[in-house]
């Protein structure tokens, strides 16, 4: 029996950074759904139309911040695990941050790093490891 693959979404405001993250997890897009959004509000709006199992997301970005966006997305999707993977974080902005998050990442971020995070989320959502982890 095949199980459903595991919703991820990924937010960062730079297209270079979400094409790396594009190829760095190429081969898991058997077993996960990825999307690649450039910022908080496209987020809040893909998952409206269908909420994730896990989200990434940078913490500077215009408009809407990283710690704006796991807010919203705590209130409105607590069961949505919630990573910040960030290059820049102010100690005001991880003060505001941290209580809407499940694990930090710094970039840059290499890719089993990524991955086991993302790994940890799941499980910690009550699903099952991915065969061979």
């Amino acid at each position: 029996m095949a199980t459903a693959r595991k919703r991820i979404v990924f937010v960062d405001d730079e297209p270079a950074i979400l094409s790396a993250l594009r190829t760095l997890l190429y081969k898991e897009r058997q077993r996960w759904d990825m999307v690649f959004v450039g910022g908080g509000a496209e987020a809040l709006a893909v998952l409206r139309a269908a909420p994730a199992d896990v989200i990434v997301s940078d913490m500077r970005m215009p408009g809407m911040d990283g710690a704006t966006l796991l807010g919203h997305v705590r209130t409105e999707f607590p069961t949505i695990a919630r990573i910040v993977l960030t290059g820049h974080a102010e100690p005001e902005s991880v003060e505001r941050v941290l209580p809407t998050l499940h694990e930090f990442l710094a970039k840059p971020c290499g890719g089993t790093a990524l991955r086991d995070a993302i790994e940890r989320a799941l499980a910690a959502a009550g699903y099952p490891p991915a065969p061979g982890l």
